[in-house]
């Protein structure tokens, strides 16, 4: 590139209202424009999902399903291709600033992250990263429905133990690693608390972040429905079906039109882990919070928000309640016998009982 051309980077992390700063920038590339910032088309129409795989090695994106679902030639040809058509965008529009945000990026390895600073550091500019920070306990039962919306089958007490969590959850130690790496003019921290956001506006709080003046935060409908506990096992009892007798793959199901339908029903708590696991999960991260507190707001508590009252650690669905679940989702009346059998089993385990 022949001029200097300065970076924001919008790490995530995930569920952290990323699909709403997406859309957000998405509606707002005119505006963007005529102030000399890109958000660029060619890692994404909203999402950056490109932008992030094209910095991960081979190994790594063989072990991604969003690689699988691009169903690209090879991953050389891939980051060959991907770099030449996002540096022709840059230089058509001769941008003063990118913006990219992907929220896959905050979970990338060392090398990718080398990787991805040669390419900023080719841009000749300065680099902004942004991150939002979501407390763990509430960050654990969003992922986990995120999980169960692509085909999970296990219960979030079993999903949560399968897995050290400390590389998304330790949130000092990211973000130090982030820094070092990337030596960026500026890491700027947010809360993902509604009360901390400016002008109580997500919108306009990514905007201020960025550093993107000028822009009007316009209200982007909220995506990524949330559904209720109940509502998360039916869900679940259903991907036991599809894997068992659909031919489905756990993490490759695609339930986004089921789960809109499903949302518009479930009114209830949300799932979350019992009481004491609870509390041993959110000491794990108390001493990485106070640092992060510390280091990056001057304070000496990270979030300010108490926990949500509005939960239940009872992940169980009354094979009764499967006829209603399958007249709000639309589903076929054939695999009734099936899912009640499903659900019985799963009620049984629950309770302690061989099923």
């Amino acid at each position: 590139m022949d001029d200097r051309i300065d970076v924001v980077l919008h790490l995530g992390t995930g569920k952290t209202g990323t699909s709403t700063i997406q859309a957000l920038m998405r509606q707002s590339r005119p505006v963007l424009a005529e102030q000399g910032v890109l958000y660029p088309r060619t890692p994404g129409p909203a999402r950056h999902a490109r932008f992030g795989l094209s910095f991960r090695s081979d190994a790594e994106l063989a072990a991604m399903p969003a690689w699988h679902q691009m169903r690209a030639e090879s991953p050389e040809r891939f980051r060959r291709r991907f770099e030449r058509r996002l540096r022709e965008e840059i230089r058509a529009a001769a941008p003063s600033t990118v913006v990219f945000s992907d929220e896959a990026l905050y979970g990338l390895s060392p090398d990718s992250v080398s990787r991805l600073r040669a390419f900023t550091d080719s841009l000749g500019g300065q680099t902004r990263l942004v991150v939002y920070l979501r407390r763990q306990d509430e960050h654990l039962s969003s992922d986990y429905q995120q999980h169960v919306k692509t085909g999970e089958v296990r219960r979030l007490v079993h999903w949560t133990a399968d897995h050290d969590r400390s590389a998304t959850y330790a949130y000092a130690r990211r973000l130090a690693r982030w820094e070092a790496a990337m030596e960026p003019a500026e890491l700027v921290v947010r809360r993902f608390e509604p009360t901390a956001f400016k002008d109580g506006s997500l919108e306009a709080d990514f905007l201020d972040a960025a550093g993107l003046s000028g822009i009007e935060p316009t209200p982007v409908p909220r995506r990524n429905e949330s559904l209720d506990a109940e509502t998360v096992e039916f869900l679940r009892i259903f991907n036991l079906y599809l894997v068992a007798h659909a031919g489905g793959t756990a993490g490759l199901i695609d339930h986004r039109e089921l789960v809109r339908r499903l949302s518009e029903h479930g009114t209830g708590p949300v799932l979350t882990l019992p009481e004491s696991d609870l509390d041993l999960f959110l000491a794990r991260w108390a001493d990485s919070n106070r640092e992060t507190a510390s280091r990056y707001f001057g304070d000496t508590e990270l979030f300010r928000e108490p926990r949500r009252t509005t939960t239940t650690d009872v992940q169980l669905l009354d094979p009764d309640r499967v006829d209603h679940y399958l007249d709000v989702g639309e589903l076929p009346s054939g695999i009734r016998a099936d899912l009640h059998r499903i659900a019985a089993q799963e009620a049984r385990s629950s309770a302690g009982r061989p099923s």
